[in-house]
């Protein structure tokens, strides 16, 4: 028994290389181990870093945002999903497969014949029509660009959050300083007053008033330790690197030294961030959406060629399958109308949220700003005081406790300088947010 040639042809489709199976096991054992030996000194971190020219011997906000971008789960999150959708345009280019059939028949015959067996091997070839598939593919471009973006998006929350955890942590190690030295001012004074009331100079009241300073500044002391102790934690978490790894590193802290102008930044705001862009680009992947449906009332074609052997005879077939479009594809294009609306109404609704968030994060910052600044001149004041009384007890013109009164409210004007900093440093977080771009 003779093959037809067709079948012969027909039968290396089956034996195509398809792509196997590979295990990739997660063990939580494993990944809480690889959790723990992560370093700020890791080799592919320090690649990453060169390539964003990024090399320093320190670590400031913005080095250790990008090794948030590079460890932490949130951004390698949306890094998997970005490759996922990467993945979708590959599908979304492919052509349709087409369908070999093969059903060989045996029939017993009571005559003669040339041979029992038929043959009637045949292809359908599907042949999309109206563009479908580039359409497809645009789709599947737009909605990778999306996930793109909120990698972005996901990057600057990222930063948010170490630049947050940074300036808790160097407040409360600012604090720290300046409440010691007031402690330490607030027990010379108790020493003095108790020496004076010894001699009947103050009275009792003024000693315990004195004393109760000291209290509160001793209590304002534990709050700044506390947070210290546990800064270091949160700034970990916020690059996602264990506590450990994070207690060698040399930080960086100029960057909250400065209070910058806010230049453009509602211009940048409403155009340039990153998951503003992600809904413009789900925005065009529904356009393309509706430009498939739309594309689909025009049925594809099914190319049938076959090939017949029966009784010895040779037939060759040539069908077509043709979809009748009744309907015109009217429900999905509805759909597809609607949530092209959907879209556009979540971008425009994203802006204005943006809009709401830079007026009050500008009014935040520039009202601060404000404010440290009226600090810092309250600041000079109390030091030109201190100097001032300084040379008097030098002259005898006024007791020793004088200048030490004098040196406490210098100490307490800078601690009060240092938390309208922290405000305007806060409401700066608050305006790169908006933003999502840092001032420069």
């Amino acid at each position: 028994m003779k093959l037809n040639p067709l079948t012969i042809l027909a039968l290396p489709l089956l034996l195509n290389c398809c792509v196997t199976y590979q295990a990739r096991p997660i063990s939580a054992e494993k990944t809480s181990a690889d959790f723990a030996g992560r370093s700020l000194s890791d080799a592919g971190l320090r690649s990453f870093l060169v390539e964003q020219k990024a090399v320093s011997d320190s670590w400031t906000v913005d080095r250790l945002s990008l090794a948030a971008a590079y460890f932490h789960p949130d951004v390698a999150l949306a890094r998997a999903e970005a490759e996922e959708a990467a993945a979708a345009t590959k599908t979304a280019n492919m052509r349709p497969n087409p369908v070999f059939t093969f059903s060989p028949q045996y029939a017993s015959f009571r005559a003669p014949a040339p041979t029992p067996w038929f043959f009637g091997p045949s292809l359908s070839i599907p042949i999309e029509t109206a563009g479908k598939r580039s359409k497809r593919t645009e789709q599947a471009l737009a909605t990778a660009e999306a996930a793109r973006w909120r990698v972005s998006a996901r990057a600057w929350a990222a930063r948010s959050r170490v630049r947050s955890a940074m300036l808790e942590l160097h407040s409360a190690r600012e604090n720290i300083r300046l409440l010691e030295t007031e402690q330490k001012l607030h027990d010379e004074a108790i020493k003095k007053l108790t020496a004076q009331m010894d001699a009947g100079d103050v009275s009792p009241f003024e000693l315990t008033q004195a004393r109760l300073m000291l209290n509160r500044t001793r209590l304002a002391l534990q709050d700044a330790q506390r947070i210290a102790a546990t800064g270091e934690a949160r700034l970990a978490s916020a690059v996602g690197i264990p506590l450990q790894a994070l207690k060698s590193a040399r930080l960086d802290f100029a960057a909250f030294y400065r209070l910058p102008d806010p230049g453009n930044s509602r211009r940048r705001a409403l155009t340039q961030r990153a998951d503003l862009m992600a809904l413009l680009a789900e925005y065009a992947a529904s356009e393309s959406t509706l430009k498939l449906e739309l594309a689909k009332q025009y049925p594809d074609i099914n190319a049938m060629p076959g090939y017949d052997y029966n009784s010895g005879q040779n037939r060759w077939q040539l069908g077509i399958n043709l979809p009748i479009p009744l309907n015109r594809n009217r429900g999905p294009i509805a759909q597809a109308e609607a949530k092209r609306i959907t879209a556009e109404k979540k971008f425009l609704a994203q802006q204005a949220t943006i809009q709401g968030e830079l007026d009050i994060a500008l009014a935040a910052y520039q009202a601060s700003r404000a404010k440290a600044t009226t600090a810092a001149q309250l600041s000079q004041e109390a030091i030109a005081a201190s100097n001032t009384t300084k040379s008097m007890v030098e002259a005898g013109q006024v007791s020793a406790l004088e200048l030490t009164r004098r040196q406490i409210e210098t100490s307490t004007a800078n601690v009060s300088l240092l938390a309208a900093q922290l405000e305007a440093q806060t409401a700066a977080g608050a305006l790169e947010d908006a933003m999502q771009a840092t001032l420069k």
